[in-house]
Parts: C-alpha cells; structure tokens; sequence
C-alpha cells in the first residue's frame, strides 16, 4: 500500500492512531511531548507505543522545550524529527540533533512577501514547513495564491482545510511536498474512531 503524497501525522498520543498510520503507509508518526499540554504522551506510554509500530518515521512535538530536552528525548526513544510548535530562535534550532519540521501559522493578515522572507531565513536549519492555520477552515481562492507561493519556494506539508473532496485538488494545483493530519484522542483505551483521518488517507491511496 502507498500513498500519493507524503504525510505526517501529529498529535499522536494513543497506540491505536500510532498503529492505523503505520499501517496505512504515513511517513511521518508525530506525538504529542508538549511539556504542558494535558494530552502530552508520558515516557512510559512512548516507550510502549514505539515497541508496537514499525515502518514508519517518529518525531516528536514540542513547544518551549530547550534544545538539550529535546535531544534528550529524541535519544532516548530514537526520534526521526523534531516538530516544533511554535517559534524558535534559529540558533536554537541549530542546537537540535534531529530534522526539524516548522509549524507556520498564517491567517487573514498574512502578508506573502513577509512570510517568505521569514521562511528563507529559516530553510537552511528547517527541514520542511507544516503550515497551519486557525483563521482559514478552508483552502480556497482567499489562501491558494499564498500557498502555491511557498509550496514552490520551500518543502512544506499543508495542515488545514484537506477533506476528502478537495485533496485532490491541492495535491495537483498548489503541489506541496505532503500533507499535515491530526491524530486524536481515544474513546476509551483501544477504541478509536478513524473517520476523519480514514477518509483523506484512503482517498490518497495508490
């Protein structure tokens, strides 16, 4: 089984989302290490849930972590990359031992030619951009110009606006590296309602 694009996945805190991705060919399993966040995966249920999955890439996702917990982290449950929630100086980021993956809002106001000069400054010590957005629920005329922009100046996964009717679309006219996907919270240990994700992963499928 593959997929048409490549796709990372973050927000993993459970076995069964870390298992369905791995399964479905993602390239990239991202959890949740956000140091304060209630959904932050413990050392112990990282330790279980990376001995359960494998052919697949794990990163780990941060927010105001210091580089050398970071390192820590990804030493000690063998990390691929590094995903990183929120700004970093880019000396800081020099300082990380893995890849990194960026986390770049836009919104309403986003300005094009100030957010590609941003991310120029960042390419060299990024290895790709995931772009979010809590603004736009949509991609569509408002935000399509912007993001063919920095698809075609930098490697970067698109995080908001894919359903299952337009990632079609996005894939073939704004051509980014991948796509961002967000895990989600079990029922109850083991149950886990897979539609959302099931529907965009399936609809890539080769």
């Amino acid at each position: 089984m593959g997929l048409r694009t490549s796709v990372v996945v973050s927000g993993i805190n459970n076995l069964s989302d870390a298992r369905y991705c791995a399964g479905m060919g993602v390239d990239i399993i991202v959890f949740n290490l956000k140091l304060d966040s209630p959904e932050r995966v413990s050392s112990e249920a990282l330790k279980e849930i990376t001995g359960w999955v494998s052919g697949v890439k794990l990163g780990g996702q941060f927010e105001r972590a210091k580089p050398d917990v970071i390192n820590q982290y990804a030493e000690d449950f063998n990390l691929d990359y590094i995903q990183l929630d929120t700004p970093y100086l880019i000396d800081e980021i020099e300082e990380i031992s893995r890849p990194v993956i960026l986390k770049v809002f836009i919104n309403k106001d986003t300005v094009e030619s100030e957010l590609l000069e941003m991310m120029e400054l960042y390419a060299p010590v990024v290895d790709t951009f995931l772009i979010y957005s809590n603004d736009f629920t949509t991609i569509d005329e408002t935000n399509n110009k912007l993001l063919k922009s920095i698809a075609k100046a930098f490697p970067v996964f698109i995080g908001f606006g894919l359903q299952k009717e337009n990632i079609g679309t996005i894939l073939s006219k704004i051509k980014p590296k991948g796509i961002g996907l967000l895990g989600g919270n079990e029922i109850k240990p083991g149950l886990k309602d897979f539609d959302e994700l099931q529907e965009i992963l399936e609809e890539i499928e080769d």
